[in-house]
């Protein structure tokens, strides 16, 4: 997380809870603890589900006389250049994993897809490795302090990815790893290939040399009108956080079905942990 992010997540876990609200809140945890562990024989059973679609998405990619065969399913076509490169599970009485990691294929330039299956793999099993240390660490420290094995939760770490957008020019999708005990926290990795010229996509190459200021106009009227809802709060500067003032020159993005690019931020980037990851659609001029 970058350290501005981190100060400003740090400055709002400092803010002290009005009296009675901390009772509410652990209420509420073991409430979700309860209904974590009612869902464990839902999550079971889905998992097969998920196992016979992930055999399906692996012989779309692996056998091509299967893929001829339901190539006249129109939606099949993009969906084989993305496939389930990767996919186990792990539980144990300091963890619970689940990744599902995507591979890139079948678009006609190996040195793009060597490299964004490395970065995904690199950057996710990272990600994992920190959890399940932090995991350990957290479990050996509630021991320590006399806490009950029994009672002790394990914290869930999930790597997933959902594919957002697929053309004959354009595959965009997102990885997000989940780390989850008492509560949740995000971290993503969208991905925007352009399979002509096998090059990441920019913001700049979608909206234009202008793309900054269309970008920022569109996020800060955005921002105004999710305001109106007094459940939803920005940084603004009033409690020593700077809010939004402009997006970076990196700054991470998707695109959506309908082929507009849609920013993303982190936790605490613009707004509270509650708030979550924040994303905004910016629809092109003229359209």
């Amino acid at each position: 997380m970058h350290p501005e992010w981190e100060n400003a997540k740090q400055r709002y876990h400092s803010i002290q809870p009005p009296e009675g609200l901390s009772a509410g809140v652990e209420e509420a945890v073991r409430r979700g603890d309860q209904a974590r562990r009612r869902h464990t024989a839902f999550r079971r059973s889905l998992t097969t589900a998920l196992a016979g679609c992930a055999c399906f998405i692996l012989l779309v990619n692996a056998s091509p006389t299967f893929a001829q065969a339901v190539s006249g399913v129109p939606v099949l076509g993009p969906l084989a250049r993305v496939f389930t490169a990767r996919e186990y599970a792990l539980e144990d009485e300091e963890h619970q994993i689940k990744v599902r990691l995507p591979g890139l294929a079948d678009t006609g330039n190996e040195a793009l897809e060597e490299r964004v299956n490395h970065e995904i793999d690199t950057r996710v099993q990272a990600l994992v490795d920190e959890a399940e240390q932090w995991a350990q660490e957290g479990r050996d420290a509630y021991l320590a302090t006399g806490g009950d094995p029994a009672d002790y939760t394990p914290v869930m770490i999930d790597a997933d990815y959902v594919v957002e957008h697929q053309s004959e020019r354009y595959l965009s999708f997102v990885v997000t790893v989940t780390q989850t005990r008492a509560t949740a926290s995000q971290q993503f990795f969208p991905y925007t290939v352009d399979l002509e010229t096998g090059e990441d996509v920019t913001l700049q190459d979608l909206l234009g040399e202008d793309w900054k200021e269309t970008v920022n106009a569109s996020v800060k009227e955005q921002i105004a009108q999710r305001s109106q809802d007094p459940d939803n709060f920005y940084w603004d500067g009033s409690n020593g956080i700077e809010g939004f003032t402009s997006v970076r020159d990196d700054q991470p993005f998707y695109l959506n079905a309908d082929g507009n690019p849609v920013v993303m931020f982190e936790e605490y980037e613009i707004a509270p942990g509650y708030m979550g990851i924040q994303e905004f659609e910016i629809i092109p001029q003229g359209e």
